[in-house]
């Protein structure tokens, strides 16, 4: 079996790398391929990642390349993680909507939209490429955020394979709670539904037994997970459902964009400034000769990423900040699952006996009742070897349904206004949007996005 990952010079290409040989065996992987169109991120992030993956699994063909065909020629699996326009882009995106004074995340409101129009028509590039040249059953698992809007447009861009959208941060919840609850991760089940990054968990079960109140009157809740952003008043008025972690951006509108103004620095900025300081060091060794060298380099900086995540716009520290780790210290920690945890599972469950809980992106069917049937939503599924069966919660509140059917057709117009190239939706699909809602401000911002050379058929 042959994987490719398309974005393999990501600054997170280590992780991906340790996930994969960790559990090549599980999906029978006798080739990867790590893509990136940038030969610089892959003498460095790549040549790290690919050392990872030689001293893990030697005997596995591990290949790093800029040539997509050769690629994806015969890839029984693809992963996305692209990052189109790199930093400098998100930096654009996010300064044009603190300068119109609305969020400018990169994920979410008028920065999100501003990286799917960037992210899906590459996306959709390596699609046809992928039908063109990957085997005739890959499956296509996509991380290239916004992750809900880039798989709705690939689906309805009429792609032919199989894709699912994944997302780590509500695995990363849901494993941060067995230590609130004294339990084994195998003992817990938790409903999650809504959509990527706009998410809701509920129905806590420990052997069977519901734990909701226990978990949500823990005070420990909201010091040792990402719940930590969140007020238990919040999450009582929520009905006793705990929030993904960017939905802060919804529920602390005014007080994040403060912060992010104050501060001086978006989180884009951020991220550039600590790349560049990254890069440059990097750059004074050779990263194959010195592996270690480079490891040690790339951690450091890399934690100072991880540990001030949210931390201008939430204006708290991280309560869990990693410690470094030597190159050799991280080959032999033990594998979370972590990054492509998910997408590891689903290829395993058509070979296993057991049934696994997992949390995906996929096409909304007749799951979540107020919604159309070919809206994207992230819902938690039953996997097994019958494939994917999603789990249709149990009770959703109608403030949650009013706020993700607005979302959801924010997401259905921006969909449509990039695969149309078309402006008069653009605005429609802005004004739809919460965080911004207003024509004048959609006008603004829509007029702010589509300069450049790469937007001259926008009509």
């Amino acid at each position: 079996m042959k994987l490719t990952v398309l974005g393999g010079g990501g600054v997170r290409s280590a992780f991906l790398a340790k996930s994969l040989a960790y559990n090549a065996h599980r999906i029978g992987l006798k080739q990867v391929v790590f893509l990136d169109n940038s030969a610089q991120n892959l003498t460095i992030f790549g040549e790290i990642a690919r050392y990872i993956f030689n001293t893990i699994r030697p005997d596995i063909e591990f290949s790093l390349t800029t040539e997509p065909v050769s690629a994806l020629q015969d890839a029984n699996y693809v992963i996305t993680t692209l990052r189109v326009g790199g930093d400098e882009s998100r930096i654009h995106d996010e300064r044009i909507a603190l300068d119109h004074n609305t969020l400018g995340q990169e994920t979410t409101g008028a920065g999100g939209f501003a990286m799917a129009m960037r992210s899906i028509p590459a996306i959709l590039d390596y699609c046809k490429l992928i039908e063109a040249h990957a085997a005739p059953d890959a499956i296509l698992f996509n991380f290239t955020n916004p992750s809900g809007l880039v798989t709705e447009a690939i689906i309805k861009s009429g792609f032919k394979r199989r894709v699912y959208g994944i997302c780590d941060a509500p695995s990363e919840l849901i494993r941060e709670l067995p230590d609130i609850l004294s339990c084994d991760e195998s003992e817990l089940q938790v409903e999650c539904y809504g959509l990527n990054h706009f998410s809701w968990f509920t129905h806590f079960t420990v052997r069977g037994e519901d734990v909701t109140e226990q978990l949500v009157n823990s005070p420990e809740l909201y010091k040792k997970t990402a719940m930590q952003y969140f007020s238990p008043e919040l999450v009582r008025l929520c009905d006793n459902q705990l929030l993904n972690e960017y939905l802060y951006y919804y529920y602390y509108k005014e007080e994040a964009l403060k912060a992010i103004q104050d501060s001086g620095e978006t989180r884009g900025e951020q991220i550039a400034r600590i790349n560049h300081d990254m890069r440059e060091e990097l750059s004074r060794i050779d990263v194959k000769e010195n592996p270690a060298t480079a490891f040690d380099i790339w951690m450091k900086h890399y934690l100072r990423r991880e540990n001030s995540y949210m931390q201008n716009e939430s204006q708290q520290e991280k309560f869990h900040t990693r410690e470094p780790l030597t190159l050799q210290q991280f080959i032999e920690e033990p594998d979370s699952g972590g990054y492509a945890g998910v997408a590891l599972d689903i290829l395993e469950a058509v070979n296993s006996n057991t049934t696994k809980r997992i949390v995906v992106s996929l096409s909304n069917n007749d799951t979540l009742d107020f919604l159309h049937p070919d809206d994207v939503i992230e819902i938690s599924c039953d996997l097994s070897k019958e494939g994917l069966k999603p789990v249709k919660p149990i009770h959703v509140p109608e403030a949650q349904k009013n706020m993700i059917s607005c979302v959801k057709e924010y997401e259905r117009l921006a969909v449509q206004a990039i695969l149309n190239q078309d402006r008069t939706l653009a605005v429609k699909a802005l004004m739809a949007h919460p965080l911004v809602g207003s024509w004048s401000l959609a006008e603004k911002l829509v007029s702010a996005y589509l300069q450049g050379p790469q937007f001259k058929n926008w009509h």
